[in-house]
């Protein structure tokens, strides 16, 4: 069973954090003490050791099921942390009452063909430091989790970044559809975003029957979790009626 990081008190209702690829509980950490006045919240170890999206969502059921009777309040993914959500309740519909997916790629996009090449080719420098704090300016991050996104990736091994971004690039959420989830779900995404998830927000706004759509003026891809805390506590605790 998957390992996880929790925080606050277990009597609450359990909010289960996904995140991104490349990121770990620190992306949550200017969250945590907001939102843990109303939620137990969990982090999953979901991709530190990433195969597939079957798996990852197989294994998120088993511990769902095992430390929470297979119920949970709410949750809430990031890219491809939004794709394992999506997979998950398209299985397992009950197992959450609301649902929130921030900056979801629901189709395929064309780069997935090229994965394992660049992936070998580029690997080796994601074990240089500069190299990774260049993505996490380019990922928008706040300078003070630099090193923490360093350290974060430099731990991924190659196989499981390819077996990561392959997942995420070729996610097709048409093969899911319908979803007999009756929960309330947002859909958020910035709209500087790329084409691909301003499209699938949409797309997935007609999948559900009790979904809102929220675009977020000049924010990018994951945006809201990682630079925006209130903004993103205020959501979820609007998505839970708790505001």
């Amino acid at each position: 069973m998957i390992t996880y990081q929790a925080y606050g008190n277990s009597k609450k209702p359990v909010l289960c954090l996904l995140p991104g690829a490349g990121l770990g509980a620190w992306a949550y950490q200017q969250i945590i003490p907001l939102i843990s006045k109303n939620f137990y919240i969990i982090i999953p170890e979901v991709l530190p050791n990433f195969t597939t999206m079957t798996d990852a969502s197989q294994q998120l059921h088993e511990l769902i099921t095992a430390k929470f009777q297979g119920h949970i309040q709410t949750l809430a993914g990031l890219s491809i942390g939004a794709q394992i959500a999506l997979n998950l309740i398209s299985s397992y519909p009950t197992i959450c009452t609301n649902l929130l997916l921030e900056s979801c790629a629901a189709f395929p996009q064309s780069i997935h063909k090229v994965i394992k090449p660049l992936t070998s080719l580029s690997y080796s420098l994601t074990r240089f430091t500069q190299f990774n704090r260049l993505q996490a300016a380019a990922l928008h991050l706040p300078s003070n989790e630099y090193s923490s996104y360093d350290q974060e990736v430099k731990s991924i091994s190659k196989q499981t970044l390819i077996n990561t971004l392959t997942a995420n690039t070729t996610f097709d959420a048409r093969k899911l559809i319908p979803i007999d989830f009756n929960g309330k779900t947002f859909i958020v995404y910035g709209t500087s975003e790329k084409k691909i998830i301003i499209k699938s927000s949409h797309y997935l706004l007609q999948n559900f029957r009790n979904a809102k759509i929220i675009p977020l003026t000049n924010y990018y891809h994951g945006e809201l979790t990682l630079t925006h805390p209130v903004e993103f506590t205020q959501m979820i605790n609007k998505l839970n009626n708790y505001d």
